[in-house]
């Protein structure tokens, strides 16, 4: 993902959104936030962003909905799926939804940075 970049944060820990946005918008990214799935799909409805990087578990719609309704709109747009959950979920049932790169929380920045040069 090119510098400039426009990455939509969704995760329903508001603390880890701005700490992700802090350290996104310092690598020259523009960064969006949503406090879960709906959220972000009604701001994608008005904002075009580049990646999302979504929090697995959360309330109204979780990561994997979101993805997949996001990619129904967009089969493009990229997503790293986070969670601290990871033992709840099979990795074939995370890929199925569309994800691009998966990390566990606590997020290691490095890994991050790179996945989403990567994509």
């Amino acid at each position: 993902m090119k510098i400039g970049a426009r990455i939509l944060v969704i995760d329903d820990n508001a603390e880890a959104r701005e700490l992700l946005r802090d350290i996104l918008e310092g690598k020259g990214y523009s960064v969006f936030e949503a406090g879960d799935g709906q959220e972000a799909l009604e701001l994608m409805d008005k904002t075009l962003v580049n990646l999302a990087i979504v929090d697995l578990d959360m309330p109204r719609v979780n990561g994997m909905e979101f993805t997949r309704r996001a990619k129904v709109v967009n089969p493009q747009l990229p997503v790293i799926m986070v969670t601290a959950y990871a033992q709840f979920y099979s990795p074939a049932e995370i890929l199925a939804a569309g994800v691009d790169a998966f990390l566990l929380k606590p997020i290691d920045l490095a890994r991050l940075m790179k996945a989403i040069e990567q994509l």
